[in-house]
């Protein structure tokens, strides 16, 4: 089986040799770039599986290329780790990364990153989008959401939250629809939903669940996510009204804020299907907010 790739974009052989040593150890293959236009390049043409990047390089800068990789719908679910010396500096990036270290490097939280994310490598590899919605995969979601955890257990004011929305009356429309016109219709929703977000939003399908996923970072008030789920739900349903004759199709959606709480994301998952099944049976009018303990906001 072909290793999995790491990039590691740091000039100190310090840090070089300690990255070199957890990633050997995690069963990676590395490749160590001093300059930020030739690591765009290795990134572009390669995809690493991981990439571990300093903020002061020669020829482009640590944050043009976590730009360029979240802006980039094919690189955008490569994990990143950046390195710096400053510890507020997460507040100014206009990305984030799934994880920041401060100089001196803390080993034991890259180890663990590491070692979550290789257990999903061959997903993210083979099965990375939906083929009928064209959005990221369950698998993708949950490695990206792991990154996530990670990154508000060294940070806790941190938080960030996972929107979803569910298509009432799923069973109806697969009955009345033939399957090339299900998933016209369904790709046709993914896009609008996917419309209604950011360009860096981690936005997935569960076709399983028949549930639309955002993973939502750097979350506002509770009050102002609300207001992220009440824009997206009004967005699905004025795409629904009309669309299959004799269903009256609509959307129900909620945000589940998540914190250093959670102990890990399996956890996250059970809260958010927790929090569907709240919407569905009426306890809780949609859209609604969530954390782990009770209902925030709701209307």
């Amino acid at each position: 089986m072909e290793k999995p790739f790491a990039l590691i974009v740091e000039d100190n052989p310090d840090i070089v040799a300690l990255f070199q040593h957890v990633l050997d150890l995690a069963g990676y293959h590395t490749e160590i770039v001093l300059d930020g236009i030739r690591a765009m390049e290795r990134i572009s043409a390669f995809h690493p599986d991981i990439v571990l990047l300093d903020l002061q390089l020669p020829g482009m800068t640590g944050v043009e290329i976590l730009k360029q990789m979240r802006t980039n719908e094919e690189l955008s679910t490569i994990p990143v780790v950046v390195i710096t010396a400053y510890s507020n500096y997460s507040d100014r990036l206009p990305f984030q990364p799934d994880l920041l270290l401060l100089k001196p490097v803390n080993v034991q939280q890259l180890s663990s990153l590491v070692q979550r994310l290789q257990s999903t490598h061959g997903a993210r590899r083979e099965f990375a989008h939906d083929p009928i919605t064209g959005l990221y995969t369950v698998p993708v979601f949950t490695e990206r959401l792991t990154a996530s955890l990670e990154r508000v257990r060294q940070a806790s004011v941190l938080r960030f939250g996972v929107l979803f929305a569910d298509l009432m009356k799923m069973d109806e429309l697969r009955d009345r629809l033939e399957s090339r016109q299900l998933n016209t219709f369904l790709h046709r929703l993914a896009d609008r939903f996917k419309s209604t977000l950011r360009p860096a939003d981690t936005i997935a399908w569960s076709a399983e669940e028949a549930t639309l996923l955002a993973l939502v970072e750097e979350i506002p008030t509770p009050e102002g996510t609300l207001k992220i789920a009440e824009r997206v739900q009004e967005a699905l349903n004025r795409h629904l009204e009309n669309q299959v004759e004799g269903i009256e199709l609509h959307a129900i959606s909620g945000v589940l804020i998540c914190d250093s709480e959670y102990g890990d994301i399996q956890k996250i998952m059970e809260d958010v299907t927790r929090a569907q099944r709240l919407l569905r049976n009426g306890t809780y009018s949609s859209p609604a907010v969530f954390d782990h303990k009770v209902v925030l906001t709701n209307k």
